[in-house]
């Protein structure tokens, strides 16, 4: 019984019940009226994120209608579902504005058990050893950079110097006979070669020649613009300083607003998600580092050229599950490539060097650094990288599979909460 309906007895006591039940019926045909109009407004929130236009008014409407009927769970669903919302196209818009302070929180987020550690072992306060383990990191960031910044960015502006060149001389001039020769050493019949290559692949490399350059130039180019952000790199390690230090009064506050009742389940909620984010972070960006390492260190050996840039390419895209495979497999073709003779031990190197280091990941380092990830099936993993990345950009790439594991989270426990407590 709701609120309302318990204010129409309490006001109509000396009435007689059939005054009192048709008064109570006419109640919960308003209450319906009601939520019914808070899940409208819940579907024109939604149609306002799609359309990427404020949905505040939404929202706003949405709270307004469905906050005095809160007891009902289908209001609480919709308005906790029209939170997550409102949160997601905030975090969405304001990405590149936060960008900095985000870097900041995840910084303290990673390192707040060391300076939980530090205060335990030396008895140091959280604001010294904040500043000190912030101090230290910049330091290494900084001795890192002298050291391999130049040296990427050189091999950048080599890499563009080479591939324009590259295609600025093969657009008009493609070494057809070379290419035929190619296929006919992969044992291919020389009348399929003729035919198909000659009359169907060549024209269409043509075509690709006149678009690609543009492409790959402009995505090597913008490289060195994302480093030239000295404003972000001034205030991410400040952020991280003041975060570090309030960390334990920022939960503490956002634990203070939730209800006395609700505060056990959110803590193990916060601690399972902390659980299944920070074991993910840690492991994976650990083992992407190892790969990345080993890369650069086999493409010098045997030859590759710009083995150092493409090591950190594939040190990035190793964070991406599934597809970061395939586009590191793209990349270091491309560049074999256009930078050594077209050859198949060449191109098979490629293949070789990619294949080996993904299966090291998979059968040693990630069970051992990793452990058994998040839960998420294969498939959900892949459909979330598409999602994120679709509205969210390589960022979104990045971060799909820790959030998809956090709201398979959520879904398991209020699965759960349905279970034990049915009438919620």
């Amino acid at each position: 019984m709701s609120k309302s309906q318990e204010n129409i007895i309490l006001t109509t006591e000396q009435n007689d019940p059939e005054t009192v039940a048709a008064l109570i019926k006419h109640g919960s045909r308003f209450d319906g009226i009601a939520v019914g109009l808070g899940g409208l407004a819940l579907i024109a929130l939604v149609a306002f994120i799609i359309t990427n236009t404020w949905p505040f008014i939404a929202a706003a409407a949405l709270f307004l209608l469905l906050f005095p009927f809160r007891e009902y769970r289908a209001a609480r669903t919709m308005m906790f579902t029209a939170g997550i919302l409102m949160g997601l196209w905030l975090f969405v818009t304001l990405a590149s504005l936060l960008f900095p302070f985000i870097i900041g929180l995840l910084i303290a987020y990673l390192f707040n058990p060391l300076v939980i550690w530090i205060d335990k072992k030396w008895k140091i306060s959280r604001g010294w050893s904040s500043l000190i383990i912030v101090f230290l990191l910049c330091g290494v960031v900084v001795l890192l950079g002298l050291i391999l910044i130049p040296r990427i960015f050189g091999q950048i502006q080599a890499l563009i110097t080479t591939i324009t060149t590259y295609f600025q001389g093969s657009t008009l001039t493609l070494d057809e006979e070379g290419i035929r020769k190619f296929f006919l050493t992969l044992g291919l019949p020389q009348k399929y070669v003729e035919q198909y290559v000659t009359g169907g692949i060549i024209p269409q490399i043509r075509t690709l020649y006149t678009q690609l350059p543009e492409v790959l130039v402009a995505i090597l180019s913008a490289i060195p613009g994302y480093a030239a952000r000295i404003l972000d790199l001034i205030i991410i390690p400040v952020a991280a300083v003041y975060f570090l230090k309030d960390w334990v009064i920022m939960i503490e506050s956002i634990q203070s607003l939730i209800p006395q009742r609700h505060r056990p389940a959110f803590i193990t909620t916060f601690r399972n998600i902390d659980k299944v984010l920070y074991g993910y972070m840690r492991g994976q960006s650990t083992v992407a580092i190892i790969i990345g390492t080993l890369g650069a260190i086999i493409f010098t050996i045997i030859g590759v050229p710009y083995a150092a840039l493409l090591g950190v390419v594939i040190a990035f895209l190793d964070l991406i599950p599934f597809i970061g495979l395939i586009m590191s497999i793209v990349v270091v073709e491309a560049v074999i490539m256009i930078t050594m003779p077209i050859t198949l031990g060449a191109i098979v190197s490629g293949f070789l060097v990619i294949g080996g280091l993904h299966t090291f990941e998979n059968y040693y380092l990630g069970p051992k650094i990793v452990g058994k990830g998040v839960g998420i099936p294969p498939l959900l993993i892949i459909i979330s990288i598409f999602v994120f990345g679709y509205f969210m950009g390589f960022l979104g790439m990045l971060i799909a599979v820790p959030l998809t594991g956090i709201i398979l989270l959520f879904v398991r426990e209020y699965r759960q909460a349905l279970v034990e407590h049915p009438l919620l």
